[in-house]
């Protein structure tokens, strides 16, 4: 934490802004207690934020800390305030209640502020060097208890003047015009000239980049590193990536990079892993921790195996302890005893175990674990950044809610992006600003409301305005690192109202990322050349080897095809390769109720509701079997979708599984079918290869047809379009792998040997009912799309399968998603959502 105002060396006479760590060296402050007030709020639950914190535990612990800190630094002594003769109203009553939880704190105070009150109470004397302020460096709207540590540092060490410089720009310039105020009623108008700069480029890490290429051409210019300063907001490391590259050195760099808070993640993830259900993210994100007693390759192993659905930790086993730790990890805890216990063993076996525990409120007694409550008790602290490292000869690095500590010539502002410059105000997250009024003049408490932010947001964008004496150039980044839009500066308005002559003030940006390079207004912002992208060849050739035979069982035989792989050959041959090798893309993210979750569910479900050799239930029975049915199916798929958060969307998709249910009733009462088989494996042959893959509902209709059906969780319109284009590939291998069978003992086939088989699709989102050989009577609610389904697809798989046996994968084109979209009728997955591996090697064609 950094002070409002600037101190001076006694040896050097180095002006610089005063830090909390800095300060506590100087006066020998003690160590202090973890400011952590989020457990003893969720604890207490004041009537006043109780059901705030029932509905949004995190926000509400969030808020209630932050006015507990604008209280503590409003208070001159840092001492617990008098207010009880407040008159009796609702600013009395939460005012009341920041005191009580002040109280309950005792002597723990915010980050920062607990070297404060060590030298408020200090005897002069006491300091280990002399610590002269910087007259007229403090803040005027800084707070209470910063003002009183300036006067304390002013009283035994006195004041020394500011460092001579000249902070005005050229008189008549668009920049002095400004530096009376941006907000002033009335500023002095002119056209645009030298002094200000409005340049938009693609991003934040193409704004770094510039603003280290300007600074390198005013260097080479004849300008002392030491005139130049670039603004930024949040963490510096795109600005010191930038200025690295360009051999600049930065003064006011962090020592260290930002530090993660990884013992309070690691007590949220434990809290998480033994609150059912638990995510796999939560799993993985937990064995990666630092603190865990295994390798971080291990670490890394062991999260990718549960983030593909393997639980087991057998990559534990040759480490009985380690093995020991997962079990503990993964046992449940029907009740706090048993909690307490599992944690208490878990804690004993991981670093900084003492300290992780002692973030895990878990309270005494029996019953049921209160998950809420043990959660909201865990707080994360924010990353913490080292001080940092100031010299005399470097580009300044000025932070955005900071006031400047030392001058400049020229400022680069890197990131003139909305919410800041000036800094968005924020209310009072307790008080109403006519609250925070009364409270002032009955109690003397300067609480920042509103109108406080408002105009300490536009104090600090004049100070940093008036620390410059040359020129500003400001860079408007049109999205952040994650592609989201970002809007200019509020500022940008305040700084247009010195220049006439402009309709918008977004006319006086130039937007770079719309000019060629060449025509930009510096040259040193070149980027070494990246390499050519070389001339792919047609295919990938692999003389002599067959690519079928790629994955062997252990009788040295190929491995057969299931319907899914030859689908994704039949898009794109190098992402069916990578999945033979096992060379798949293995990034994972956070649980979702995407198409693949949903149709395993319903799958799931309908496999345990229409069973084989049984009447089609009636729809009181369905309407009775669907929910049980859909409770286990989430056990086995997708258990997070028992977390209150997905509450909406798990019983959305229970009536859209029951609907379905219902629909696909109405279609066996139409057929009049029998069902004889539920996910039942397949083998055979077809096309030169063997084939295997589980069939969804194989059903029986009274002339003795088989019908294949394959279950799809979307809608009919695009199925039909397939089958239409003749590029359907799946139903019509599972026809093949019962018309040539490949026999095993006990493989439940008998019963599907020589009898007529047809295919269909049951499309779940809309009931839709598509067939492919079979006669369909007048009236039926299905509908049958001929022979020719899957003539195009395969004659196209046998064209790749003949490829691969002569060992030569060829390479998709350009053209390739287009045509098996609008030629082929469906989405080309493999191209669209696969590995970035297929989407570097697509040869660039050009098309009719």
């Amino acid at each position: 934490m950094h002070y409002p105002f600037l101190v001076a060396d006694a040896r050097s006479g180095f002006q610089y802004r005063l830090s909390d760590t800095a300060l506590a060296e100087l006066s020998l402050a003690p160590k202090v207690a973890e400011w952590a007030p989020g457990r003893v709020i969720a604890n207490t639950s004041d009537p006043v934020w109780a059901d705030s914190l029932a509905n949004a535990p995190l926000e509400t612990i969030s808020a209630v800390t932050t006015a507990l800190e604008d209280l503590i630094l409003a208070t001159p002594d840092l001492r617990i305030p008098t207010v009880d003769f407040l008159p009796d109203s609702r600013a009395k009553r939460h005012l009341l209640a920041l005191v009580g939880l002040w109280q309950a704190l005792g002597d723990v105070l915010p980050e920062g502020v607990a070297p404060v009150r060590h030298v408020l109470n200090l005897p002069h004397g006491s300091f280990l060097a002399p610590t002269p302020v910087v007259e007229g460096s403090l803040d005027p709207l800084a707070p209470a208890a910063m003002q009183m540590l300036y006067a304390r540092l002013k009283d035994e060490f006195g004041s020394i003047p500011a460092s001579p410089h000249d902070r005005t720009a050229v008189v008549g310039s668009r920049l002095h015009a400004l530096q009376d105020g941006v907000a002033a009623p009335h500023i002095e108008t002119g056209p645009t000239d030298f002094s200000l700069a409005f340049h938009g480029l693609r991003d934040l890490a193409a704004c770094a980049d510039f603003a280290a290429a300007h600074a390198r051409a005013l260097i080479d210019a004849g300008t002392p590193a030491r005139e130049i300063a670039v603004l930024t907001a949040g963490s510096p490391h795109q600005i010191a990536r930038a200025f690295s590259a360009q051999g600049i050195p930065l003064s006011g760099l962090p020592a260290d990079l930002p530090k993660r808070d990884v013992v309070g993640e690691t007590a949220l993830h434990l809290a998480l892993a033994k609150r059912p259900p638990t995510p796999a993210m939560v799993l993985a994100s937990l064995v990666l921790s630092p603190l865990m007693p295994w390798s971080a390759v291990t670490g890394r192993d062991l999260a990718e195996s549960l983030m593909s659905g393997d639980f087991r930790g057998q990559i534990l086993t040759a480490d009985r302890a380690h093995k020991a730790l997962w079990d503990d990890i993964r046992a449940s805890a029907s009740s706090l005893a048993q909690l307490r216990f599992l944690l208490d063993r878990i804690c004993d076996q991981i670093t900084e175990g003492e300290r992780v525990r002692a973030r895990l409120s878990v309270p005494p007694g029996e019953g049921s674990p209160d998950w809420e409550g043990i959660l909201r008790g865990i707080q994360v602290m924010p990353p913490a950044s080292s001080d940092p490292l100031r010299n005399l000869e470097g580009v300044s690095l000025w932070l955005a809610h900071e006031s400047p500590w030392r001058t400049c010539q020229h400022l680069i502002v890197s990131d003139f992006t909305d919410g800041l410059y000036p800094t968005r105000p924020r209310a009072n997250p307790m008080f109403l600003d006519s609250e925070v009024t009364m409270i002032r003049a009955a109690t003397g408490l300067a609480l920042r409301g509103r109108a406080a932010s408002l105009a300490q947001g536009l104090g600090l964008f004049d100070h940093q305005l008036q620390a410059t004496s040359g020129t500003v150039t400001f860079l408007i980044p049109w999205r952040d690192l994650s592609g989201t839009r970002l809007q200019p500066s509020a500022g940008l308005s305040l700084v247009a109202r010195s220049i006439h002559d402009i309709d918008e003030a977004s006319d006086l940006i130039t937007d770079l990322s719309r000019l060629a390079p060449s025509d930009w207004p510096i040259m040193h912002h070149h980027l070494p050349p990246l390499p050519t992208k070389p001339d792919l060849p047609e295919a990938l050739d692999f003389p002599g080897q067959n690519l079928l035979s790629l994955r062997r069982t252990d009788d040295g035989t190929a491995k057969p095809q299931s319907p899914s792989r030859l689908e994704t050959l039949l898009v794109s041959p190098l992402a069916w390769l990578l999945a033979e090798v096992g060379a798949e893309d293995m990034s994972w993210s956070a649980d979702e109720l995407d198409v693949m979750a949903k149709g395993n569910i319903a799958h799931d479900v309908f496999e345990h509701i229409f069973l084989k050799d049984q009447p089609v239930p009636d729809p009181e029975t369905l309407a009775a079997a669907v929910p049980e049915a859909y409770d286990h199916a989430l056990t086995r798929h997708a258990g997070y979708l028992r977390s209150p958060s997905w509450e909406m969307e798990r019983r959305g998709l229970e009536r859209e599984i029951l609907g379905a249910a219902l629909r696909w009733r109405d279609h066996l009462l139409a057929l009049n079918a029998k069902i004889i088989g539920n996910e039942i494996w397949l083998a055979g042959e077809a096309h030169g290869i063997h084939l295997h893959g589980k069939a969804d509902a194989i059903l029986e209709l009274p002339d003795g047809t088989l019908l294949v059906v394959d279950h799809k969780k979307s809608g009919t319109s695009g199925r039909r379009k397939r089958m239409e284009a003749a590029w359907d590939l799946q139903a019509g291998l599972y026809r093949d792998m019962i018309s040539r069978p490949r026999r095993r003992e006990n493989d439940g086939m008998d019963p599907l040997i020589g009898r007529k088989v047809a295919v269909a699709y049951h499309l779940m989102n809309d009931g839709g009912f598509l067939t492919s050989g079979l006669t369909i009577s007048d009236g039926s609610p299905a509908r049958d799309m001929g022979d020719t389904v899957s003539d195009s697809a395969v004659e196209k798989l046998m064209a790749r399968l003949a490829e691969l046996g002569a060992g030569r994968v060829v390479l998709n084109t350009s053209g390739d998603e287009r045509f098996f979209r609008k030629e082929a009728g469906f989405t080309p997955y493999a191209l669209t959502d696969g590995s970035p591996l297929v989407t570097a090697f697509i040869r660039q064609v050009e098309e009719d």
